[in-house]
């Protein structure tokens, strides 16, 4: 699990790039298709992506949208000060 872990951590960044926060996971339908996609060109199978992602990839990665959108905009108020 460590190394899907290790991909996502890499491939997520590159695929949510929509900034903002979101409140419908439907939005990141097409995001999850991509993702699902490019983890089997991988090697890895579509019930370990989804386990890596909690059971939902929409959901994870409106989880993960949201969390960097926090980060950012929190980064941006420690430079302001």
């Amino acid at each position: 699990m460590a190394a899907i872990a290790d991909w996502l951590d890499d491939r997520v960044p590159e695929i949510i790039r929509s900034p903002g926060l979101h409140d419908d996971k439907a939005d990141f339908r097409d995001q999850a298709k991509v993702l699902v996609e490019s983890a089997g060109a991988e090697g890895f199978t579509v019930a370990e992506i989804k386990g890596a992602c909690g059971g939902d990839v929409e959901r994870y990665l409106l989880d993960q949208q949201n969390a960097m959108t926090h980060v950012n905009r929190q980064q941006r108020l420690t430079e302001d000060d």
